[in-house]
């Protein structure tokens, strides 16, 4: 279980700001992209699994905790979110649904992944699942570039909360 009273470290502000930036991009590209960022999600879901093993694997040393237990659980998560994502992505492809609600629904996923990961693992992922959640609800209700009105000022709240708490 994840301890929400604990600082944030130089390294979870990092990958929280560059986890955060690269699903953003992924918004933007699976828009623009006639393909809809088919890679783009199969890689993002792989560079997220990483960020958060690698975070909890390094939590987990130093706590003594049990290690492989964490990893063997964080796997099968993350392989889970790469299924559906799959899914998501072979409907797009196969033409059950279009490209802009697929980009919405990969990113919901990832949302509720890495809100989950968050729960039970860091809870800056936590923090970084409700943004992208919100990201995938501006994307589902407002035009493309209205999106970034809802999802900057966001962002910019979750930095700010990280930023205090690790530096305030």
């Amino acid at each position: 279980m994840a301890r929400f009273g604990a600082g944030v470290s130089r390294a979870d502000f990092w990958i929280f700001v560059v986890l955060l930036v690269l699903a953003i991009g992924g918004s933007a590209v699976s828009q623009a992209e006639e393909a809809g960022g088919r890679y783009y999600w199969s890689v993002l879901v792989l560079v997220y699994a990483a960020a958060s093993i690698g975070r909890s694997w390094f939590q987990a040393k130093g706590q003594g905790g049990p290690v492989w237990d964490m990893i063997r659980t964080q796997v099968f998560h993350w392989f889970g979110t790469l299924v559906a994502i799959q899914i998501v992505l072979f409907f797009e492809s196969d033409g059950i649904t279009d490209r802009a609600p697929a980009a919405v629904f990969s990113l919901l996923l990832l949302a509720l992944s890495t809100f989950l990961a968050g729960v039970h693992f860091n809870w800056t992922f936590l923090l970084l699942g409700c943004i992208l959640a919100a990201t995938a609800i501006g994307l589902g209700i407002a035009d493309q570039i209205s999106i970034y009105l809802v999802t900057i000022p966001l962002a910019l709240l979750a930095l700010f909360i990280v930023y205090r708490r690790k530096f305030g």
